[in-house]
C-alpha cells in the first residue's frame, strides 16, 4: 500500500502533521511519501510561499490579517474565488501533478494543506484523476480555512467534534467529517511523570513553565520572560526557542532572578510537555494539539493575525486555554489560574473530551481499514 502525502511549507504546521501521519502508516507496513507540492511544481513558487509566509507573518502581522480577511470574503463567492491565485496555480500545474501521481501510483491521497487540496479537487472536476483514488483533507487549525469548502475530497479530518458544526454549516458533507484531531506523534498520547520527565531533561524537579517560540520568530518572548519573572511564586522557566539562535542569545544574555532554561531546536517535544506544569505557546494548531492531547494547563499568546486569532477565540470559547496579550498580562493571567483550582480542573475536563489522543494512530487505521476493504 502507498501513501502520498500532499503538503506546503509555509510555517511547520503543514509538514508535521503529514510527517506524523507517515510515521504511524509506515509503522503498519505502508509505504509514505511526503511531497512539498508546490517546491515540487515550482521552486520559485514554492520558495515565494515559504519565505513570504514566515516574513509577513513576523513583519506585517497586519498585511496577514488583510490577506486572511479577504480570503474569507473571496471565499465565499463562487466567482471571486476562482480569482485567488492558488486556482491559477491548480490549472497551470494539473499536468505536472498528474504525471507524479501515475508515476507514484497511491492507494491514498492525504492533503495536509488546502492549496493541494484545489489542485487535486481541480483535477476530479477536470476528470484527469483516477476517482477510485481516495483522497483525505487535515484541516490543521481549530477552524476552516477558506476555500475548503470549494475542496472535492472524499473525507475531511477536523481538530474535534465543535468543528464539525462550522463545517457543515459551510456545506460539507457530515458523512465527510471525520473528528479524529489533527495528526500529531503518538508519543504525546503517552504520559511520563513530570519528575520522571525533568530527571531525563537533567533540569530541576520544580513547578515548570514551558514557553514555545514560533517557528516564524513571531511574537515577544523576551517581553513574555520579564512579565513571568515578576510572578510572586517559585518555578523555573523552560524556553524553546527552535533555530532562532538571536533569540537565544538575547535570553541567555538577560539577568532574570527564576531559573530560565534555554533550548534551541528540540525533537522530543512530548519529553518537555510532560516536564511542564503549564503550556505557554502562540496558537497554532500543531502545537496546541500536542499540548491538549497532554491535557495540561494552556496559556496561548501572540496568535498571527488571521487564522490564529480564530484559534484563540475557539480555545477560549471551550474552556481549552486562557489567553495573555496586551490587555491580560501574563503575569496576572498566571496568578489568577493558581488561585483557582477549579478553573485548571475545568480546563482538563474540556481538555480530556476535546483534545484528541491516538490521532495519527485513529486516522491510520481509518485509512488502512478503507483502503483493504
Amino acid at each position: 500500500m502507498n501513501a502520498l502525502f500532499l503538503t506546503v511549507t509555509a510555517g511547520q504546521g503543514h509538514n508535521s502533521t503529514s510527517y506524523a501521519l507517515a510515521r504511524y502508516l509506515e509503522t503498519q507496513g505502508v509505504d509514505c511519501t511526503v511531497l512539498d507540492t508546490y517546491k515540487y511544481l515550482s521552486k520559485l513558487i514554492g520558495e515565494i510561499v515559504d519565505v513570504g509566509y514566515a516574513s509577513i507573518a513576523k513583519h506585517s502581522p497586519k498585511l496577514h490579517l488583510i490577506m486572511y480577511d479577504n480570503a474569507e470574503k473571496v471565499s465565499g463567492n463562487e466567482k471571486t474565488r476562482k480569482t485567488f491565485l492558488p486556482y491559477a496555480i491548480a490549472e497551470a500545474s494539473k499536468s505536472k501533478m498528474l504525471k507524479y501521481i501515475k508515476l507514484k501510483k497511491p492507494d491514498v491521497i492525504i492533503c495536509t494543506h488546502v492549496f493541494t487540496a484545489i489542485i487535486i479537487s481541480q483535477m476530479r472536476k477536470d476528470g484527469i484523476l483516477d476517482g477510485r483514488i481516495p483522497v483525505f483533507g487535515i484541516i490543521t487549525d481549530f477552524t476552516l480555512h477558506p476555500f475548503w469548502e470549494d475542496t472535492v475530497l472524499d473525507y475531511y479530518v477536523v481538530a474535534n467534534e465543535l468543528v464539525v458544526h462550522e463545517a457543515r454549516r459551510k456545506g460539507i458533507d457530515a458523512d465527510k467529517l471525520l473528528p479524529f484531531g489533527i495528526p500529531v506523534k503518538e508519543e504525546f498520547s503517552v504520559d511520563i511523570p513530570a519528575s520522571e520527565a525533568r530527571a531525563r531533561l537533567s533540569i530541576k524537579d520544580k513547578l515548570t513553565m514551558l514557553v514555545i517560540s514560533s517557528s516564524v520568530g513571531f511574537g515577544n518572548i523576551p517581553e513574555i520572560l520579564s512579565d513571568m519573572d515578576k510572578v510572586p511564586m517559585d518555578f523555573q522557566i523552560v524556553v524553546i526557542c527552535g533555530r532562532n539562535t538571536r533569540l537565544s542569545q538575547k535570553i541567555i544574555g538577560t539577568p532574570y532572578s527564576k531559573d530560565v532554561v534555554v533550548e534551541g531546536y528540540v525533537d522530543n517535544m512530548e519529553l518537555y510537555m510532560d516536564a511542564a506544569d503549564v503550556i505557554i505557546t502562540k496558537p497554532g494548531g500543531l502545537t496546541v494539539s500536542e499540548a491538549l492531547t497532554k491535557r495540561k494547563p494552556l496559556i496561548v499568546t501572540d496568535p498571527i493575525p488571521g487564522v490564529e486569532n480564530r484559534n484563540a477565540y475557539f480555545l477560549m470559547n471551550n474552556g481549552l486555554a486562557v489567553y495573555a496579550g496586551r490587555y491580560a498580562r501574563i503575569c496576572d493571567v498566571i496568578m489568577q489560574m493558581y488561585s483557582r483550582p477549579e478553573k485548571l480542573e475545568q480546563m482538563r475536563q474540556a481538555q480530556e473530551t476535546y483534545g484528541k489522543r491516538h490521532s495519527a494512530k485513529n486516522m491510520g487505521d481509518f485509512i488502512i481499514k478503507l483502503i483493504d476493504m
